[in-house]
């Protein structure tokens, strides 16, 4: 295998491992978003003040957001390598 064919798999390899990575933030911001969702209605059906939870939970979506564009980004980038990669076979 030639070094150029090696260097795309590795490149592959690595991009497979960041979207694992990516996929773990995600459930976690979903989870968090969850909770904090729960907590906001229990807080409301008590009626107590939940101002700060809608805070957090806009930060949380801002977050995702931006977890969702590195994903798509990243989606991108391994069809590129793997397009590369057919090219050099």
């Amino acid at each position: 295998m030639s070094n150029e064919i090696e260097a795309v798999d590795m490149q592959l390899h690595m991009a497979v491992k960041e979207f694992a990575v990516l996929q773990g933030e995600i459930d976690c911001t979903l989870k968090e978003l969850v909770k904090k969702a729960e907590l906001l209605r229990e807080k409301e059906e008590l009626g107590h003040e939940a101002d700060y939870l809608l805070e957090m939970i806009s930060v949380n979506f801002n977050e995702l957001i931006e977890l969702f564009n590195r994903k798509k980004n990243l989606a991108r980038k391994v069809e590129d390598l793997r397009q590369t990669e057919t090219g050099l076979l």
